[in-house]
């Protein structure tokens, strides 16, 4: 169907990770929870890297998508790609009051 557009359903608990069109629910293959749409723009950690999956399930469980925005050839966006740079952002949303949604998708949060 034109005009549909697919987007990036995963199940970090898994590390899975599978391209549905948008607004169709997904259940994991492996454990058979509910998959998270996470949007078109994601950018999917390799299965082993078990960091980045872990960095990647507290980027979503804080509320960040990755929707199409614009042109598409925008690319995903920033997110962090390691716990310790979700560590870093956590502790300065703390010390500042800024929103952690903000300092999760800003490449540079402390500008």
């Amino acid at each position: 169907m034109p005009g549909i557009l697919n987007t990036h359903v995963v199940c970090p608990p898994c590390r899975s990770a599978f391209k549905r069109p948008s607004g169709t629910g997904a259940r994991c293959v492996r454990c058979g929870g509910d998959m998270i749409d996470a949007g078109p723009q994601l950018a999917v950690p390799s299965r082993r890297d078990t960091d980045g999956w872990r960095a990647l399930a507290a980027v979503l469980s804080a509320g960040v998508r990755f929707p199409a925005v614009g042109c598409e050839a925008d690319g995903p966006g920033y997110r962090p790609r390691t716990m310790r740079e979700v560590r870093d952002r956590v502790a300065l949303a703390e010390r500042t009051g800024r929103p952690l949604t903000e300092l999760l998708t800003n490449p540079d949060p402390w500008s």
